[in-house]
């Protein structure tokens, strides 16, 4: 007996440390590249495209969405500010519900679990699902009343937008970043143009060049009498260089600051987003391997019945795009089919129970039905269709539970997971675990039957 409840804990915590070692490389390098599309990507360049209810802003939106690594809590006031600056209601609605279903993050993790091919079609799903669903949306919706404008029913522009527009701030989810310090004071888009970049790039390597040059060789430089003698001696011209650009167009800004920001809002501002949820779905997900019996989809009618089990499960569930992928990967492995998986990792990042109180507060409530049958649908008939073709073709898609053969990748796992390791600890002592865990209890409390009562906002 004991000896049995040791193979279990093993095989349980086997389960934990590989997943650890799958996603530690994936994650690392996808909150760098969360940091870095936060800083690269001007988010007012991406308005001036969303502007109207068209097939174009609606695709461009879609994709927009692809890799930023928002959960379906932090996407509502992110979309709720595109609607006041005058994106489409059809925008807002595709953006909805690709930012929480992917991520740069959640698509590498996905790659580390299940392979390159459904990390490629998840962002596709998840694509073609914001794609019609922002169709349905120009057709179904419309400003009646309200019911597609945040702030009621005299819109973005009206007396009751001032109320309900800010309501993002205080409707109880720390994901907003509310303590977000952007690069330059005066700008609320933390957007650095290339040109830019570039320029102050090698502003710094000429600076750190200079200050090794000195420490070494003393100064190389003429005393400053005989270079202000030589420049009263030059013709008087008047010259804009790339930096007197770059410093009238960002005051105050430097290749190092660029840095530091990139560094901390990937590795600060969203770990402390996802960690918690993800350290509860590497958790729940080696529960469900140990509990889970092998032979569950033996039967022939039980695969048609995970398709709903799977939507019952993800619809109201919080939990973010990585944190659902190791879920996904112990189901997977015990039996249930890809489409089933994925019908899961599409259903529980887009849509909670909080999420859905939130956009029928924000836009209305034709719009949040539109927004949750749009995902049901679309995603449960993508899965099954992906399904039917793998059986038509005699395809397979296995989940991958084992570590590297490569001693180079063996270097890269551990490493990798040993930094996710170190971060949990950095982000969980600085308060991420208490954020995360009030988090939780928030979405628990508005389970239908809970006695909890809702966070402010969500009446």
């Amino acid at each position: 007996m004991v000896a049995e409840a040791g193979n279990i804990l093993a095989m349980y915590f086997d389960f934990i440390w590989m997943s650890f070692l799958l996603m530690g490389p994936m994650l690392m390098l996808g909150l760098l590249l969360s940091g870095l599309i936060h800083v690269f990507i001007s988010r007012e360049a991406i308005l001036r495209w969303l502007r109207d209810d068209s097939l174009r802003s609606v695709t461009l939106s879609s994709a927009v969405g692809v890799p930023v690594p928002l959960c379906s809590c932090s996407v509502v006031p992110v979309v709720t500010e595109m609607r006041r600056k005058g994106a489409s209601r059809s925008s807002c609605m595709a953006f909805l519900i690709t930012a929480p279903e992917t991520g740069v993050d959640s698509i590498l993790v996905t790659n580390a679990f299940f392979g390159f091919v459904i990390a490629v079609i998840r962002p596709v799903i998840s694509f073609t699902t914001a794609l019609l669903a922002g169709i349905f949306c120009i057709g179904l919706v419309r400003d009646d009343g309200g019911e597609a404008r945040p702030g009621g029913p005299d819109g973005p522009d009206g007396p009751g937008d001032e109320e309900h527009a800010h309501d993002h701030c205080d409707h109880g989810h720390d994901h907003d970043h509310r303590g977000h310090d952007t690069l330059l004071s005066d700008k609320e888009d933390c957007y650095v143009s290339p040109f830019a970049l570039k320029v102050l790039m090698v502003k710094w390597f000429k600076g750190m060049s200079t200050i090794a040059s000195t420490r070494k060789f003393g100064s190389l430089t003429k005393p400053g009498f005989y270079r202000e003698s030589d420049l009263a001696q030059r013709p008087k011209i008047e010259r804009v260089t790339g930096e007197d650009v770059v410093e009238k167009r960002y005051p105050g800004l430097d290749f190092k600051k660029i840095v530091k920001h990139i560094m901390h809002y990937g590795f600060v501002e969203i770990a402390d987003d996802i960690l918690f949820a993800l350290l509860v779905g590497i958790v729940l997900g080696g529960v469900l391997y140990l509990i889970i019996p092998a032979d569950i989809m033996a039967n022939e009618y039980a695969r048609w019945i995970s398709y709903p089990i799977m939507i019952a499960v993800g619809v109201p569930l919080y939990i973010c795009a990585s944190a659902s992928t190791p879920i996904a990967a112990a189901l997977v492995a015990k039996g249930f089919s890809p489409g089933a998986a994925l019908i899961f990792l599409m259903t529980g990042p887009a849509t909670n129970t909080s999420t859905i109180a939130i956009i029928m507060n924000q836009f209305g409530t034709r719009f949040a039905g539109v927004y949750i049958t749009s995902v049901i649908l679309v995603t449960a008939a993508l899965g099954i269709a992906i399904d039917l073709m793998l059986l038509a073709t005699g395809l397979t898609i296995s989940v991958n539970l084992l570590p590297s053969e490569s001693a180079t990748l063996q270097f890269l796992q551990w490493g990798g997971a040993i930094a996710l390791l170190v971060l949990i600890v950095w982000r969980f002592s600085a308060g991420a675990l208490r954020s995360g865990y009030a988090d939780m209890m928030r979405n628990i409390r508005l389970y239908p039957g809970s006695r909890g009562k809702p966070g402010k906002g969500l009446n």
